[in-house]
């Protein structure tokens, strides 16, 4: 039954590590486009990685969503209503992703135990 138990946190781990895309890896305060450095600090930086990356036309009178949180920054890109192209994101920005992987592991535990 032990096995059971491990295999289910073993995966719930994986899942919850694993669905986040590249964007998301790439660190503002390093980001380069096309070998340009263009290191996203504040709200006109994200502007200038997003005009960077060819996105230029402003939605609403936005074109960039910057957010500051923690120790880190998130940069993303609007490209149409509710739509967005993301930048970067620092790995000390808190985002909540600690939550899913709690949540995802006290879930399969709770399965486990369950099952046994």
């Amino acid at each position: 039954m032990y096995r059971v138990l491990v295999a289910t946190l073993l995966l719930a781990l994986y899942v919850s590590t694993t669905t986040s895309t590249t964007w998301q890896k790439t660190n503002c305060t390093t980001f380069e486009h096309n070998g340009k450095k263009l290191p996203v600090t504040d709200k006109a930086s994200c502007r200038t990685a997003c005009e960077g990356k060819g996105i230029t036309k402003e939605i609403n009178g936005r074109l960039e969503d910057y957010k500051k949180k923690c120790e880190g920054s998130e940069c993303q890109c609007l490209k149409a209503a509710n739509s967005y192209e993301g930048v970067c994101r620092d790995s000390t920005y808190c985002s909540g992703g600690n939550v899913a992987v709690i949540s995802s592991v006290f879930l399969a535990a709770c399965l486990a135990y369950w099952v046994m």
